[in-house]
């Protein structure tokens, strides 16, 4: 019985130094030794001995020696201590494998959470979150915006009546926003319409696009300026007409000095103002 019993030990250690040396260990006994190459490269890469971290995180030199030739592994009080001590990333420490492909700020984030307590992780978890729906937020805001014009808006309405007079001090003009469509990306302005007399197409305080131009064709709805003051009318080769019939045709003369500002292209719809 002792024969047999000693002849299958040997045999044992026989099939575990054959195994040993082809390098295909059992998995544990390739961890521990993942783990015992770590801490020999980096306490021979801070410059230290055995004894000196022995020392520093608390434990005898011979413990060391045991985790470095793989006879036994560190605890998982020792580790942090350990990691500390040899500036060890706990991503190498464990073996576990990074994208090389992802830059190291990236590297050391994940570093840094493994790092941490479970509140922490949870807490932390909870920031990134937070931030990465408000970076959603703004990248939708930001794709909305890209579907808007903004365009200059006279202050000075375009008058639809007698006409608004243009004094040196009211020339400023505001901008607006718009959304972006085929009909808003023909257009330079906006104008306000001031007035019935071209109601019921462009009705008083309407908005309309204008599209800059020095003359627009018969039958053709334009901005003009008229002896100094901007007006809305369909062009005609008689004069400045009104859709409103209860509103005369302006006829100007030479002396009125007449000048096309734009054509105007139609109203500006409510949902288009942003």
């Amino acid at each position: 019985m002792r024969t047999a019993r000693k002849r299958d030990n040997e045999q044992a250690i026989a099939s575990f130094e054959k195994t040993r040396k082809s390098g295909s260990l059992p998995l544990n006994e390739k961890r521990t030794t993942h783990y015992g190459n770590v801490i020999r490269r980096y306490r021979e890469k801070a410059g230290l001995d055995q004894g000196s971290v022995g020392r520093a995180i608390g434990y005898s030199t011979n413990t060391i020696s045991n985790w470095e030739n793989g006879v036994s592994r560190p605890d998982i009080d020792a580790i942090p201590k350990l990691c500390a001590l040899l500036k060890i990333p706990l991503t190498v420490f464990f073996g576990i494998e990074c994208d090389p492909a992802a830059p190291a700020q990236e590297q050391q984030f994940l570093q840094d959470y493994r790092s941490l307590t479970a509140p922490r992780k949870k807490l932390a978890a909870q920031l990134v979150h937070q931030l990465s729906e408000d970076e959603k937020t703004l990248q939708a805001a930001m794709q909305d915006l890209k579907r808007r014009r903004l365009l200059p808006h006279q202050a000075l309405s375009a008058a639809a009546g007698v006409g608004v007079p243009m004094e040196e001090d009211q020339t400023e003009t505001k901008m607006t926003m718009v959304r972006d469509t085929p009909l808003s990306r023909r257009a330079d302005e906006v104008f306000t319409v001031n007035g019935r007399s071209m109601e019921p197409d462009y009705p008083d305080g309407s908005l309309v696009y204008v599209r800059h131009a020095d003359h627009v064709q018969p039958g053709e709805v334009g901005i003009f300026r008229v002896s100094g003051a901007l007006m809305i009318k369909e062009y005609q080769l008689k004069g400045l007409k009104s859709r409103n019939p209860s509103f005369r045709m302006i006829r100007p003369t030479d002396d009125d000095n007449v000048q096309c500002i734009g054509l105007v292209l139609g109203p500006v719809p409510a949902e288009d103002i942003c």
